[in-house]
């Protein structure tokens, strides 16, 4: 039983409730001095010595420690009386006044000393206890903080996933934006050049297929204009219910919805009510889980969607949305293109193709360079800890993407851009170049020189394109820091000049993309003089040079 671990703990439990009760304390006390006038007692019956004094201060000790002072106090009473009337004094005394004196002396030292250690022990479990408390309170609040820090960087990282997924978007606005002037520029078949296109967003979002319908307004049907799964730009399926029964997606919802609002339309394929059971059927037959109704518009109407659809995959997120809505007017712009081949002469359809080519190319890749340069730094910002950066720069390059979308869509109608409907050229073009470039490394300077003259519209969006595409320029390949704007308006002529400090090129050498073939024509149809400086590790210059009219 005593090797019995659980008897082993419950002893000390029942001697220190034994020893709780002030009764046995005191007894214990009681018991302690008779002990020790027990053993005196019996000693003395075989002669031999007994150090009573000395037994009882121990006694004393030990019951001070364990009983507290109370009974402390009756043990050194006690044995004190034992040694006036029960001890006789030592031979050598005739008085037993000393004798109880050095008993009692050293017993009194005792007990204080008993008692201040015992008073010492009880402030350093106090003071333990408290520093137990102070230690769990300190605990809870080192917790508290390190939950609130885990949750700040879970914030912070998706935060930064964010933005590196805003920035991802921008990439990829830019290069469908560059890839499809590159098929305008080469001039392919009609029907191949809004499939390719086509295959350029499908490319782009993953997805299965991508499907240009157009909508008959006479008889409310929807017409397969072009399609494109892969590389395969004749991938139309016999088997869709919209090429069966043309005017069955009026049984769908979330169409007609798209149709009245021109809100794009997330359709989840299984099992939703907002497509019809036909549709939903042909989807489970072609793997689709989710699909994706853009609207496309021209002059402000609806004129049919574009269907893309993706097998298993996350929902779409809002950017990715935003990403299909601007390559949906890419197509359109090509169909627009058509439309002008069948109804004006080939040299006609050339001109406008080059000058939606070079708005498309001064709006929407000048200003997605904007965002994603204001993406880069808000990036740069976060990783760090500048938060307040990060959301002006977030702030900028939502400007520029509004701004950019909303001059895309006045290049369809060719009107002017809308800087130019609020101030002068001058106030434009400095205005492009401060919002561009705000919160970035590089330095720019704007300077007017003479006061600016009454300047034809057309040469206003040139002057005003021309400068924005030398900024663009700037900001993709000359890594600089300074950037230098300056109009010269004098009585015989207009002079815009723009400089950089970067890393230059060789002009024999430098291929001549759209953005220097677009100054040359906006240059020549003003009849004015274009000079381009540059030499590697100098800089480049460029000056525009017209007489005035």
């Amino acid at each position: 039983m005593a090797n019995h671990p659980e008897a082993t703990r419950a002893q000390p439990v029942e001697r220190r409730s034994l020893l709780e009760q002030p009764s046995v304390r005191y007894e214990l006390a009681v018991l302690a001095v008779v002990i020790s006038l027990g053993l005196k007692f019996i000693f003395e019956t075989f002669n031999s010595p007994f150090p009573f004094t000395s037994f009882s201060i121990v006694a004393i000790a030990i019951i001070v420690w364990y009983c507290g002072i109370g009974p402390g106090v009756l043990a050194v009473g006690l044995s004190s009386l034992a040694i006036a009337y029960l001890v006789p004094a030592p031979i050598v005394s005739n008085s037993r006044i000393p004798y109880v004196i050095n008993h009692v002396v050293p017993a009194l030292l005792v007990f204080w000393i008993s008692a201040a250690r015992l008073r010492a022990d009880r402030l350093l479990r106090q003071a333990r206890d408290e520093l137990e408390l102070k230690v769990e309170a300190r605990t809870a609040e080192l917790r508290q903080v390190n939950e609130e820090l885990r949750a700040e960087i879970t914030e912070r990282k998706n935060a930064e996933a964010a933005l590196r997924a805003s920035e991802q978007v921008a990439r990829g606005q830019v290069e469908a934006l560059v890839q499809n002037l590159d098929i305008l520029a080469t001039a392919p078949a009609p029907e191949n050049l809004i499939g390719q296109m086509l295959s350029t967003i499908g490319r782009l979002l993953n997805a299965q297929s991508v499907v240009l319908w157009l909508l008959d307004e006479v008889d409310g049907s929807v017409v397969l204009r072009a399609a494109a799964e892969g590389e395969n730009f004749a991938a139309a399926d016999s088997e869709h219910p919209f090429i069966k029964h043309p005017r069955s997606w009026k049984d769908a919802p979330a169409l007609a919805e798209m149709f009245s609002t021109g809100v794009p339309a997330v359709v989840e394929a299984e099992d939703n009510l907002q497509v019809s059971q036909a549709l939903r059927d042909y989807f489970r037959s072609t793997g689709t889980k989710k699909f994706l109704a853009i609207p496309t518009l021209m002059g402000g109407d609806v004129k049919g969607f574009i269907g893309i659809r993706h097998g298993d995959r996350p929902s779409y997120r809002p950017e990715e949305i935003e990403l299909a809505q601007a390559l949906a007017h890419q197509p359109m712009f090509a169909l627009q293109l058509n439309q002008f081949a069948e109804q004006t002469q080939q040299a006609a359809v050339l001109e406008e193709r080059n000058r939606m080519a070079r708005d498309i190319h001064d709006t929407l890749a000048q200003g997605f360079t904007g965002v994603i340069l204001q993406l880069e730094a808000a990036v740069d910002s976060m990783s760090c800890g500048q938060q307040k950066e990060a959301d002006k720069h977030l702030h900028r390059a939502a400007g520029l993407a509004r701004q950019s979308l909303k001059e895309a869509r006045r290049s369809v109608h060719a009107l002017r851009p809308a800087a130019l409907e609020r101030d002068n050229l001058w106030e434009a073009l400095k205005g492009i170049i401060k919002g561009t470039t705000a919160g970035t490394p590089l330095h720019t300077t704007c300077e007017l020189r003479g006061k600016l003259p009454k300047l034809p519209p057309s040469w206003q969006d040139n002057l005003l394109h021309i400068g924005q595409e030398a900024l663009t320029n700037t900001l993709k390949y000359a890594q600089a820091k300074n950037f230098r704007a300056r109009l010269t308006c004098n009585d015989k002529e207009v002079r815009l000049e723009v400089r950089d400090d970067g890393a230059g090129f060789e002009p024999k050498d430098r291929y001549d993309g759209l953005g220097l073939t677009g100054m040359r024509e906006r240059v020549e149809q003003m009849n004015g003089q274009l000079e381009i400086t540059s030499a590697r590790g100098k800089g480049t210059k460029i000056v525009v040079a017209l007489l005035r009219p």
